[in-house]
């Protein structure tokens, strides 16, 4: 198939004015949940060096054990966005219900696996008085991960759409409610418990089942339940979840495999001590702030593609990718000035007073952060890309990539890093290298082109009409 002439970058269709209208609130949305983490590291790092150093591992840990599911059920955006372009409403609000059965399904397992968090912890071996934090955040993280795994499903009716305001009021509502509830229960204000790392989980756990409780009750409005079919007699389409599973558990496994990479890569550098951890915790919870909101991006590409494939729109789509990167590459690129350029206030957020032993984690954070500034060029092309292939359809691919890359080119290096006990720089340099490689794989698997002939829904009846008819006229011409 032959290249389609790019349009110019600004256009009504898939330009950059069009691409910010959809991306704008993911981009708020993203940025919401980043600075729902940023403020839990801030007022963790506040509360005790043992907090902040438990937070991060422990976290992604929880979200590792989240995101198989996350990137399964959450799949279903792609099937509401082929749909939506194929003008095919009435499959829309079954194909939520199938993730909500996926996200039931996966907040028992997490909470399941929640119960093993000492003995995960025995295996992280970080400082007693540290792991004794990430079992207590682990273990109430995980009893709430169903609403987290359940919201990301029910968001897909509005951002697979592309009405993408409404995933940006639920996400802000969380926000709020998680920051305001982690002034109360971390630091025991207005007379409640100081609850440190326990209330730090508290508030994203009920604010994330408040969100969900918000967003369902507008998912079962009475014109989405006429239109969109979101309350059927039957909930339960086994096709459709087979479907979805066949496209969403490569996703899953994808997502899974760069998050389990990057935590290992976390804990690694953990063993190099406290100082290193609190360092280290306190560089990726500022780049958190850099990293969400071009995931909120990357999510609107995967709409743009997916309502392009179902439209049979191909430049349109395209379109969309191109315009988006070019956002995704100018935000990156200032977010790594401010990295490189200004450090020293950003920090100051994390300084604990009269803590002259923290003087050293946050010495050693400004140079973690010209790595990260390194990296995050890439990281645009990577998200961006990826994004956009698993739109269309095209998640086995990420899956294997994703398992060669994040294994291939992170973990083994850095496992043989720290067995020759090479310096942990040399490990960032891993890193790295790791962040460019993937974003050169899937661009180049982009410009292959094969996306552009995948779909992930159905024929509709009357395309299978169509083809019916069509097989019938040949016989007839044959005199069959």
């Amino acid at each position: 198939m032959s290249e389609p002439t790019q349009p110019p970058v600004v256009s009504r269709d898939g330009g950059i004015a069009a691409v910010l209208r959809v991306a704008f609130p993911l981009i708020m949305a993203s940025s919401g949940h980043a600075f729902r983490l940023f403020a839990d590291r801030v007022m963790l790092s506040a509360y005790s060096r043992e907090a902040i150093s438990a937070s991060m591992p422990a976290g992604l840990l929880c979200f590792a054990a989240m995101a198989f599911f996350i990137g399964t059920a959450g799949y279903v955006n792609t099937f509401v966005a082929q749909y939506t372009g194929a003008g095919r409403d009435d499959r829309v609000g079954i194909a939520i219900w199938q993730g909500l059965y996926l996200s039931l399904i996966g907040g028992l397992i997490v909470a399941g696996i929640g119960e093993f968090a000492e003995t995960l912890f025995d295996w992280v071996g970080h400082a007693p008085e540290i792991r004794s934090e990430q079992v207590v955040y682990f273990q109430v993280l995980s009893r709430f991960g169903f609403a987290g795994i359940a919201l990301s499903a029910v968001n897909a009716f509005w951002s697979g759409r592309g009405r993408t305001r409404t995933v940006m009021v639920v996400e802000l509502f969380c926000a709020a409610l998680n920051i305001g509830l982690n002034y109360l229960l971390i630091f025991g204000n207005l007379g409640l418990p100081r609850l440190g790392i326990l209330g730090a989980g508290l508030a994203t756990g009920l604010s994330n089942v408040a969100g969900l409780v918000l967003a369902l009750s507008l998912l079962f409005s009475r014109r989405n339940r006429t239109v969109f079919g979101t309350f059927p007699r039957r909930t339960l389409d086994l096709p459709l979840l087979g479907r979805i599973l066949r496209f969403g558990l490569p996703n899953g496994l994808q997502f899974t495999l760069d998050i389990v990479a990057f935590n290992v890569f976390i804990v690694w550098m953990g063993r190099a001590g406290p100082v290193v951890l609190e360092a280290v915790n306190i560089a990726f919870g500022l780049e958190v702030m850099a990293f969400l909101p071009i995931i909120g991006l990357g999510m609107a590409v995967s709409v743009f593609v997916g309502q392009g494939v179902g439209a049979k729109d191909i430049t349109f789509a395209r379109h969309s990718v191109h315009s988006a990167l070019l956002v995704a590459t100018v935000y990156n690129i200032a977010i790594a000035a401010v990295f490189v350029l200004m450090p020293g206030p950003i920090l100051e957020l994390f300084a604990r007073p009269n803590d002259a032993a923290q003087v050293e984690s946050l010495q050693m954070a400004v140079r973690c952060l010209r790595y990260i500034s390194i990296y995050l060029l890439f990281d645009a092309l990577y998200i961006i890309y990826s994004h956009a292939i698993k739109g269309a359809g095209d998640t086995r691919f990420a899956m294997i990539a994703g398992l060669t890359l994040s294994w291939g080119t992170l973990v083994l290096p850095c496992y043989i890093a720290m067995r020759l006990s090479m310096s942990i720089w040399t490990m960032w340099w891993i890193l790295v290298v790791h962040v460019g490689l993937a974003g050169i794989v899937f661009w180049l698997r982009y410009r292959g082109n094969k996306w552009q002939t995948m779909s992930v829904i159905e024929e509709s009846p009357a395309e299978q009409a169509r083809a019916t008819g069509s097989e019938v006229d040949i016989q007839v011409e044959r005199g069959i």
